[in-house]
């Protein structure tokens, strides 16, 4: 299904009222959250109620997922939609993990996992292959500055200023470990995926057809295998 953009708190809310109209404990078109000095409440709801603000319920509403009557302060009285019940039985659109083809085994899990549409549950939408190209952009260059333990702090290192603090051959963090042949082949490999690619895909909507979006995402695995075979230590 579509992707709800929905936020941890907000898809654990919803999951919680599923599970509470299942067992006959809410009613799924009259859910009367009331909030008050003392917390908030669900009316006629004999047991504890997690925590609820008007924010998260106006999120579930705009993803279509409860329809909700605001008419009496401090009141939103609210139906599930029958998206609600197709979004957690699909655990919010996630991919089956446990059923990944063989010929996507051997790529990096946790790209795999971030990068959906490797899975084929994208199909022709260049909108939903854009997001999954910039986010294994984003995971190569998270890698990199994990591996040569640059600090997050620092708001200059992003791009082609991480590859040159981990591969220069002047003054870098392998530097001494690779030759230094290997050192410039390394950060022209690198660079040239963050100048091409990186760049790019963060500062505007690129939109790839398909077969580009796969190509560039099983490139950048390829990128994190170069970065495993490398001895850190």
């Amino acid at each position: 299904m579509q992707d709800l953009n929905l936020n941890e708190t907000q898809k654990k809310l919803l999951q919680w009222l599923v599970e509470e109209v299942r067992a006959d404990r809410l009613k799924e078109n009259e859910i009367l959250f009331i909030w008050s000095y003392s917390g908030t409440i669900i009316g006629g709801y004999q047991r504890n109620v997690p925590k609820v603000d008007k924010i998260t319920l106006d999120a579930l509403e705009n993803s279509d997922c409860l329809v909700c009557n605001k008419s009496i302060q401090h009141q939103y009285n609210c139906a599930l939609t029958s998206k609600a019940y197709q979004a957690v039985k699909s655990n919010f659109g996630a991919p089956n993990l446990s059923a990944i083809p063989p010929e996507l085994k051997h790529l990096d899990p946790e790209l795999l996992k971030r990068c959906h549409c490797l899975l084929n549950t994208c199909g022709d939408d260049s909108k939903a292959w854009d997001k999954d190209v910039r986010t294994a952009t984003v995971f190569l260059e998270e890698r990199l500055k994990k591996l040569g333990k640059i600090d997050n702090s620092n708001k200059n290192a992003t791009g082609e200023d991480i590859v040159n603090k981990i591969f220069s051959p002047k003054k870098s963090v392998l530097k001494g470990k690779l030759d230094d042949s290997d050192l410039q082949a390394y950060r022209n490999l690198y660079a040239g995926m963050m100048g091409v690619f990186r760049n790019p895909y963060a500062h505007g909507f690129i939109d790839p057809p398909p077969e580009v979006g796969r190509a560039i995402i099983l490139f950048i695995d390829v990128l994190l295998k170069k970065l495993d075979a490398i001895d850190w230590d």
